[in-house]
């Protein structure tokens, strides 16, 4: 019996700057062809990966949903075309579902383009310099600076108008800082205006918050399941190498108080993502960390420091790469023991996404904002120190496009070391800031590239075999 596994694929976390997935992408990635059946061919591009002796993972890169095919599912396959009409009509069925997850293709059919403008409109509000935390990583200088709800709102709007100006069907909010809990009125104010905004302009809203979960007192956490917000809590380790990149003002450790912040969102009926920022001090102590995250069955992402600097020497890059890599599959291997309910595509590579096509990996510099505390408007979160607009200003979105000293959003087509690349619908090439930074440039490829490409594979195997133990 044919047999097709595809993964359900759950909304994308709103973590620091990972693209936010349009909410219909995992229906609208491949659209299902009404086709003669005998014109389907195996896509030329289309790749397999065994897992076991009787399945393989098959995808086409950068272009389809990822599958699991059983051994009758890939000798069709191998047989197409088919031509007797008895033969097509018994596999109608299976090639139908090939053809709708980008498989098959028609013999005719053209290369596809690239990937279309996305429907999200992402924005940053940065709601306070304040924090608890003096994370080793981060790029904010503290004050007591926080944005006020009367400016928050505004923010919203400008938002909002500018969704509509563009023809963007969603908005994507994250309210961040430093510490947002430590500025919640402002963060429950702007967000009841931009649900009553978005309501009215037809737009529909994604919205989280992104905490080091040192704040989430039970009363916090209640009150972000009443204005009914995302949450994304940063763990790095479950002891020494978390308290090591997040320690407090006075030095101490964090983690105990985050997993008590994490258990306090639980209660409140608030279903948190962990995000890891994995370093090269941190990554050995991440497995671990996965291992009790599954088994409290705590969705969670694994993104990479951003840190580097300009004209960093080739070979401690490379000696990165190698711990980068080794450390990776390490955690692959902790996920593979204990598969989760949900699809890994999209989490477990840094701003990689390997459930849909889009065109970078991340929104900066074309689908995005980051508005700050005293309103001044900026590329990107790790640049707010250099904004191009202020509330004040007509189109700020068209600012950030037409910066030219600060170009973020060149397309992965127009990339050098990306453009023929198979993998970079998925990739995106990289993020830009950490490319600027290791190059010089954006129009060139990630810095990690070499690490991307070495564990697309693993990733894919992982997700297959994950789809054959839990079969969603």
């Amino acid at each position: 019996m044919v047999q097709i596994l595809v993964p359900q694929l759950p909304p994308a976390a709103l973590n620091d700057c990972r693209l936010a997935r349009p909410l219909s992408a995992h229906s609208t990635l491949v659209s299902s062809p009404i086709l003669p059946l005998e014109w389907l061919r195996p896509h030329p591009l289309l790749r397999t990966l065994p897992l076991d002796d009787e399945h393989v993972v098959a995808f086409v890169p950068s272009l389809s949903h990822v599958a699991v095919l059983n051994q009758a599912a890939l000798a069709l396959l191998e047989r197409l075309p088919l031509s007797a009409a008895e033969e097509l009509g018994s596999a109608a069925g299976a090639l139908h579902a090939m053809a709708a997850r980008g498989l098959l293709v028609a013999a005719t059919q053209p290369s596809p383009p690239a990937p279309p403008p996305s429907p999200v409109l992402s924005a940053w509000l940065h709601v306070t310099n304040a924090c608890n935390l003096r994370c080793s990583y981060c790029y904010i200088n503290k004050t007591t600076a926080r944005m006020t709800p009367e400016m928050a709102c505004a923010a919203v709007d400008t938002i909002v108008d500018t969704a509509l100006r563009y023809g963007y069907r969603e908005v994507a909010l994250k309210y961040a800082g430093g510490e947002p809990l430590m500025a919640l009125t402002t963060v429950a104010a702007a967000h009841t205006h931009a649900q009553t905004r978005c309501a009215a302009a037809g737009l529909t809203l994604q919205a989280t918050l992104l905490t080091n979960g040192t704040m989430l007192s039970p009363a916090r956490a209640a009150q972000l399941r009443e204005l009914d917000l995302g949450l994304t809590v940063s763990l790095d380790g479950l002891t020494l190498s978390h308290d090591a990149q997040r320690p407090d003002r006075r030095g101490a450790g964090s983690a105990d108080t985050v997993r008590a912040g994490i258990a306090n969102a639980h209660a409140a009926g608030l279903a948190p993502t962990v995000a890891i920022t994995v370093t090269g001090a941190s990554i050995g102590a991440v497995p671990e960390l996965v291992a009790w995250l599954l088994e409290q069955e705590l969705p969670f992402t694994v993104s990479f420091a951003r840190n580097q600097e300009c004209s960093r020497e080739r070979s401690a890059m490379l000696a990165e790469e190698q711990q980068i890599i080794v450390g990776m599959r390490a955690i692959y291997a902790t996920v593979a023991a204990n598969p989760p309910r949900w699809s890994l595509l999209g989490t477990l590579l840094d701003r990689a996404d390997l459930s849909y096509a889009h065109g970078g990996a991340c929104a900066a510099g074309k689908d995005y904002m980051v508005i700050d505390h005293e309103g001044h408007i900026a590329a990107c979160q790790m640049v707010l120190d250099q904004p191009v607009a202020d509330l004040t200003h007509p189109d700020p979105l068209g600012a950030i496009r037409a910066d030219r000293n600060l170009p973020l959003g060149v397309p992965v087509d127009e990339k050098a070391g990306c453009r023929d690349c198979a993998w970079r619908y998925w990739c995106g090439g990289g993020c830009p800031i950490a490319t600027l930074r290791a190059t010089g440039r954006t129009d060139v490829k990630s810095p990690y590239c070499n690490i991307y490409t070495a564990l697309f594979p693993d990733l894919l195997r992982l997700e297959g075999l994950r789809l054959l133990t839990r079969g969603e």
